[in-house]
C-alpha cells in the first residue's frame, strides 16, 4: 500500500526557530499539500530512523522540513530506495542544497514547488571515512570539517546558525594544523600535498555563504563530474584573507588554492586524521583514508520544472596544474551571463 506524503520535521532547525513556529508551519504546509503524516526528530541524526520507518510503512514520498542537515540525513536513506522521492521545505539556517537546485529559500515558495510535484534524478557523492555517508551538495574536510564538528558541541548558547558557523570557521582556520596528505583523483598520478589546509569536493557552488567553487553546479551538471578545491600551505592571517575572498568568489588565482575536476577523490592523511562532513554532518574523525565518488542518478528529488545552473566563470580555471598554485596567478575567467 502506498501512502503519501510523510514529513520529517526537525524542531531544532534554524537554531530552534522552526520549533517555535512549527504549528503554524505545519498548518501552512497542509494548505499546499493536503493531509499528511509527520514525525518530529528528537536527537542527532534521528531523521535517518524516521525516514527508514516511513519507507518500511509504505510511504513513497518523504519530505524534509528543516535545513541541510535534516535533508542530508534523510537523503542517506532515500538514496538506498530508488522508488522513493525526497522533497525539501526550506526551513533551516542556510539551505545550501535547496538553493543549488533552485528550490527557493522562502518557505511558501518552497511549498509551492512541492505542490507542483515535479521530480528528477540527481547525482550524489558517496563518502567513506569512519562511516559511509552521502553528500548531495558538497563534502569538505580539514579546518572546515573541524568547524562542522565543533558546531555540534560548542557554543550551544548561540542561536544564530550562520554567525556560529562562521565564528567557528574562523576559530579553526587559525587553530587547524596543516596535514601532509596524498591525493589521488580518478586514475591520475597521486599528488603529494605536504601541508593540506582543507578540501572541498562538490556538485555545487556555495557552502554556508561562501562561494567556494564558482560555476561548479553548471560544470558538474554538464560534465557529470565533481568540482574539487584544495587549499594548501596556508596559515594564520593568510587563511583569514582567503576565507574573506571566498565569500564573493574572488579567491581564484590565490596562492595556495587549487581547482580541478574528477569523479573520484581519495585522500590519505599522513598526519592527524581529517575531520570530514557532508553539509555539516560528520562522517570521519578517525580514519586516515577518505574516499569520495560521484554516483549518477542517485536520488529522486522534487525540484522546479524551470531552472538553470548559471556559470559566471569560464571553466578554464579548473584546468590548472597543482604545481602552479604555489604562486599567485592572474585569473580573468569571468564571462558574460545571458539573462
Amino acid at each position: 500500500m502506498t501512502k503519501d506524503p510523510f514529513i520529517v520535521a526537525n524542531p531544532n532547525a534554524n537554531t530552534g526557530r522552526l520549533g517555535k513556529k512549527l504549528d503554524k508551519v505545519l498548518k501552512l504546509t497542509e494548505e499546499y499539500l493536503g493531509k499528511f503524516d509527520y514525525a518530529l526528530t528528537e536527537h542527532y541524526k534521528h531523521e535517518k530512523e524516521l525516514a527508514q520507518k516511513a519507507i518500511d510503512e509504505g510511504y513513497k514520498t518523504l519530505i524534509a522540513l528543516g535545513g541541510d542537515g535534516t535533508a542530508t540525513n534523510m537523503g542517506d536513506i532515500v538514496v538506498k530506495n530508488p522508488d522513493v522521492t525526497l522533497g525539501l521545505i526550506s526551513a533551516g539556517s542556510m539551505c545550501d542544497w535547496h538553493q543549488t537546485n533552485s528550490i527557493p529559500y522562502d518557505l511558501e515558495e518552497s511549498l509551492a514547488v512541492l505542490a507542483e510535484g515535479h521530480s528528477e534524478k540527481f547525482a550524489a557523492i558517496k563518502c567513506k571515512g569512519d562511516e559511509e555517508a552521502y553528500a548531495f551538495d558538497m563534502t569538505d574536510g580539514g579546518f572546515s570539517g573541524k568547524a562542522s564538528a565543533a558546531a555540534q558541541h560548542e557554543m550551544k548558547w548561540l542561536k544564530i546558525g550562520a554567525i556560529k558557523y562562521n565564528y567557528l570557521a574562523v576559530k579553526y582556520i587559525l587553530k587547524f594544523k596543516n596535514t601532509p596528505c596524498t591525493i589521488t583523483i580518478d586514475d591520475k598520478e597521486p599528488i603529494k600535498v605536504e601541508k593540506l589546509t582543507s578540501f572541498f569536493v562538490s556538485l555545487a557552488d556555495d557552502i554556508a555563504g561562501f562561494r567556494v567553487l564558482p560555476g561548479n553546479a553548471a560544470f558538474s551538471t554538464k560534465n557529470k563530474d565533481l568540482g574539487i578545491s584544495i587549499m594548501h600551505d596556508k596559515k594564520g592571517l593568510g587563511r583569514i584573507s582567503l576565507l574573506l575572498k571566498a565569500i564573493p568568489g574572488k579567491h581564484l588565482g590565490t596562492k595556495g588554492i587549487w581547482f580541478t575536476r574528477g569523479r573520484k577523490v581519495v585522500i590519505e592523511s599522513h598526519g592527524d586524521p581529517l575531520f570530514c562532513s557532508t553539509e555539516g554532518e560528520i562522517y570521519n574523525e578517525k580514519s586516515a583514508i577518505i574516499e569520495t565518488e560521484r554516483i549518477d542518478d542517485a536520488i529522486n528529488l522534487i525540484v522546479p520544472k524551470e531552472r538553470e545552473y548559471r556559470a559566471e566563470y569560464d571553466e578554464a580555471y579548473y584546468n590548472e596544474k597543482f604545481e602552479d598554485t604555489f604562486k599567485k596567478r592572474k585569473v580573468d575567467y569571468r564571462v558574460e551571463v545571458k539573462k
